[in-house]
Order: C-alpha cells, then sequence, then structure tokens
C-alpha cells in the first residue's frame, strides 16, 4: 500500500510539471494584440489621428495596405485638416476594443481625387514604400520627443491620389501576459513527486530490510536444500550387489574405524603333516579340497 501511494503521488508530480510548460507554451496567452480597420470605401486620403498609435503603449507596429505604393506624411493637424478641406477622406479615431479600430468619414460629399498629396509643403515628412508600408510605433515616438519636437502628429497616408489612400490598417501592440497559475503548477508538482520519490525509496528499503529477516529466520539462504541425515544403523549396499558404495559420514567413519581395529582378524587353517600311506594319502587330498574351497570362496561361484 505505501508503494502504490508513492508510485501515484510521483505520478500526480509529474502531470503537475507537465501543465506548468504547456501553461507557458501551448495554453500561454497572445503575446501581442492586433487591432484593425477594413476600409471599404475610404477616399482618397487616410488620417490616423494623433495618439491612436499609443493606445496600446508606445511599442508596436503598423501596417498599411494599399492598392499601389503607400506614402506616409507627417505634418501639424491643422495643415493636415487645412490640406484635405473639401475632400472626402476617412479618419481612424481609436479602438472600440482590442481587435477593432474605430473610423469615421469626412466629407463624404466631397472631392474623390488630389492632385500630386505628396509634393505640399506644408508636409514635414513623406516616406513612399511598396505596400504593405510598416511604421515602427518606438521610433515614431523618439521622433515626437527628439530635438524637432513634433509631439501627437497626425498620419497622412494617401496612394496616388485617385486610389483610396489606403485599404487596411493594423496597429500590433505587445502584451505582457502569462497564465498565473504557472509557478504554483511547477512548485507543487516537483513537490509532490519529490515526497511521492522519498516514500519510494523508503518503501523498497522497508520490503528488502522484510526479506532478508525471514531469509535469516529460515536458517537457509534461498534455493539451498537441507541435508538429509544419515542413519548410522543403516547398512550400506556393498559393490558386490552391484550398488554405488556411499562414502560414511565422519561418525560413522569414526565408529567403523573403531570396531575394525577390536577385530582380529582371521587366522589362516595350518596345513597338515603329509599322510604316512596311500589309504591317508586320498583323505587328506579330500581335506585340502575343501580347505581351498574356504579360503576362496569367489572361486567357486
Amino acid at each position: 500500500m505505501q508503494r502504490l501511494l508513492a508510485i501515484l503521488l510521483v505520478l500526480i508530480g509529474v502531470i503537475g510539471l507537465v501543465l506548468g510548460r504547456l501553461g507557458e507554451t501551448t495554453w500561454a496567452p497572445a503575446t501581442e494584440v492586433t487591432a484593425t480597420a477594413e476600409l471599404a470605401d475610404a477616399g482618397p486620403a487616410v488620417v490616423i489621428d494623433p495618439g491612436v498609435l499609443y493606445i496600446g503603449g508606445k511599442e508596436g507596429t503598423v501596417t498599411v495596405t494599399g492598392a499601389s505604393d503607400v506614402s506616409v506624411i507627417t505634418a501639424p493637424e491643422g495643415d493636415v485638416t487645412a490640406y484635405l478641406d473639401g475632400t472626402k477622406y476617412t479618419r481612424i479615431t481609436g479602438a472600440s476594443d482590442w481587435s477593432t479600430l474605430t473610423t469615421e468619414v469626412v466629407g463624404a460629399d466631397g472631392a474623390t481625387e488630389i492632385d500630386d498629396p505628396t509634393s505640399s509643403d506644408l508636409w514635414r515628412t513623406v516616406e513612399t514604400s511598396p505596400s504593405p508600408v510598416t511604421i515602427d510605433i518606438a521610433d515614431f515616438a523618439a521622433a515626437e520627443t527628439g530635438d524637432e519636437e513634433q509631439e501627437y502628429r497626425p498620419i497622412l497616408l494617401v496612394t496616388d491620389g485617385k486610389s483610396a489612400g489606403a485599404e487596411k490598417v493594423s496597429i500590433t501592440w505587445p502584451v505582457e501576459a502569462e497564465n498565473r497559475w504557472v509557478p504554483f503548477a511547477y512548485a507543487g508538482g516537483a513537490a509532490i513527486a519529490v515526497i511521492g520519490l522519498v516514500l519510494l525509496v523508503v518503501s523498497l528499503g522497508g520490503g528488502r530490510r522484510r526479506d532478508e529477516g525471514i531469509e535469516d529466520a529460515d536458517g537457509s539462504a534461498e534455493g539451498e536444500e537441507p541435508v538429509a541425515a544419515v542413519d548410522p544403523t543403516e547398512e550400506l549396499p556393498r559393490a558386490e550387489d552391484g550398488g554405488a558404495p556411499l562414502a560414511p559420514t565422519s561418525s560413522s567413519a569414526a565408529g567403523a574405524a573403531t570396531a575394525a581395529s577390536d577385530r582380529t582378524p582371521p587366522t589362516a587353517p595350518t596345513a597338515p603333516e603329509a599322510p604316512a600311506s596311500a589309504d591317508d594319502a586320498d583323505l587328506w587330498s579330500v581335506v585340502d579340497e575343501d580347505q581351498r574351497r574356504v579360503e576362496s570362496p569367489e572361486e567357486d561361484r
């Protein structure tokens, strides 16, 4: 039961560590948000109002997509408004949520074309690039607070003056978001896994000691067979009967040696003197024959 509990704790700890890792990778929240404005009929110019770029902070990027090369123009807000007077254009005024930019159409009945929009002497900066165009928010903010301070400038987006100033504008801001439960999953999983490992080692050590105690109580190691006692009174098989001779134990061997020393070896019969007559000779030949049989019983067999 203790070993099973230890294994269960180790598994729970590993699951906690895996959940923590998933919370940092697969289940991690997005590291950035993007707000977008789809412009179906924007007019020849699109204006991003001052401060819109900083809704999500002074880091991130602005991506502008147009039908042709896109010109990014900066100037004081009053100059931009005066230049577009009487022209239909679209303003990006903010964000309704972290995925949608809000827009407003200005001068819906105004002119739909602008002659050479990049050549005005009102503009402070003009940069023309192939679509899509990217604006770094950090660089734009640095220019507003540098030596030539241009705080909260609007951004004027135009193409050739006849097509829409932009077809799509997206602003992406980085966010610092994380699953707050991830550190707890790591700490709890590691602690439970360590407790399970310690308990498992203790249970394995206790089981080994119990096994050794049982082996010592039996008096013999596993695999040993008990030695059968030899009855000293039991008659051992003789070689002449076809059985293999058994080696006597030390006690029986000592007894046998003592008994052998106490016994007196048999004395061979003494041969009689030679017969005095022929009748006696016949009699003695019979006696000799019997004596040979007694001395050599194996030959008669």
